[in-house]
This record gives C-alpha cells, sequence and structure tokens, in this order.
C-alpha cells in the first residue's frame, strides 16, 4: 500500500510540474538568450566570438587537422550549414564535432544566405556549445 501511494504522490509532482511549464523555462530562456547582432552566441565551453573577422589563410592551414575540442551548433528559426576554416563541417543541428584549439573562421549559411560569419577562439580541450539566431 505505501508504494501505490508514493507512486501516485510521483506522478502528481510530475504532472504538476510539467502543467506548470517548470521543465519548459530554461528551454526558453536560452532559445531567447541569443540577442548578438551577429546572429551567434556562445552557450557554454569558454569560447569567443568575434563577429565580421577573419583569421589569416596561413593561420587557417595550421589548423585545420588538429582538433582538441569540440563544438555542438543549434539554430533557433530555421535551418544552417557550419564550415569552419572555409571547409563543410555539417549541417544543423551538430554534436560534438572536432574544432582546433584557438581562433577559427567559422560560417553559419542557409543555402546562398550567410547568417552568420566571425572569428570563433576555443580553448584546447574545451566543448563548446553555440546557439545561431536565424534572421
Amino acid at each position: 500500500m505505501w508504494g501505490k501511494s508514493r507512486f501516485q504522490a510521483l506522478v502528481l509532482a510530475v504532472a504538476f510540474g510539467l502543467g506548470t511549464g517548470i521543465a519548459s523555462e530554461p528551454v526558453a530562456a536560452a532559445t531567447m538568450a541569443c540577442e548578438d547582432v551577429s546572429n551567434l552566441c556562445v552557450d557554454s565551453g569558454g569560447a569567443k566570438y568575434i563577429g565580421d573577422s577573419t583569421v589569416a589563410a596561413k593561420d587557417k592551414k595550421k589548423r585545420i587537422e588538429k582538433a582538441g575540442s569540440s563544438l555542438s551548433m543549434t539554430v533557433d528559426g530555421g535551418r544552417g550549414s557550419l564550415f569552419v576554416n572555409g571547409r563543410y563541417a555539417g549541417t544543423a543541428p551538430l554534436s560534438s564535432i572536432p574544432i582546433p584549439a584557438g581562433p577559427n573562421d567559422i560560417q553559419v549559411r542557409d543555402g546562398a544566405t550567410v547568417i552568420s560569419s566571425g572569428v570563433l577562439w576555443v580553448p584546447k580541450g574545451a566543448s563548446v556549445g553555440v546557439t545561431v539566431r536565424h534572421p
């Protein structure tokens, strides 16, 4: 009898939490947080993003094969393809793709339209998460 009432209380608590929207608040906050004019926001990993800038060509060649960190990307309100240092990396949502530590040219495109472009400074060994806001 005691087990049945605990189960009922647990079901009631979960139903109440879902019904009041407690579980959906962090997701809504995360999607509303990307208000940067460059349309790209760093969510985690300690990386820094500088919109509308590029890395020198010689630095790109050095970094192409040196992966030591990972990048995950989501696009809010649309779709997007990620290019890292001029090379196609995949279509969002992306999870834990390898990315070199240091400065990387990042470009997110939807077809021929560039959604965001700039330099992402990635710490060594970091798992970086970014959110791109589709205009």
